[in-house]
C-alpha cells in the first residue's frame, strides 16, 4: 500500500474547490481507491505527461477535473488540483 502525502499547494487547491460548492465525492473515493493500489484504476483515465511536467500522473475525476499526482519511493504525492486551464494543461 502506497503512502500519501498532499503538497501545501494541492491542499490550497483543495480548499477553493471546497469553497465553489463542488462535491468532494469522487475525490474522497478516489483517495480511498488509491490508498490500496497503484497505478489508479483506467476508470480514471492515468497517463504520465510530458515536458515541463514529464513523470507526473494526469488523473480525471470528472472530465474536465484533474489531478497532478507524483510517485516517490513508494509514496503518492498529490501536487495539484483544478480544470486542465488552471493547472496549464
Amino acid at each position: 500500500m502506497p503512502q500519501l502525502k498532499f503538497s501545501r499547494q494541492f491542499l490550497k487547491d483543495v480548499q477553493k474547490w471546497r469553497k465553489s460548492g463542488q462535491s468532494m465525492e469522487k475525490f474522497d473515493a478516489f483517495v480511498r481507491t488509491i490508498a490500496h493500489t497503484w497505478p489508479p484504476p483506467p476508470q480514471y483515465d492515468p497517463h504520465l505527461l510530458q515536458g515541463p511536467f514529464a513523470g507526473v500522473w494526469d488523473v480525471h475525476l470528472r472530465h474536465n477535473w484533474v489531478l497532478l499526482l507524483s510517485l516517490q519511493e513508494g509514496t503518492v504525492l498529490f501536487l495539484r488540483m483544478g480544470t486542465h486551464a488552471e493547472l496549464g494543461l
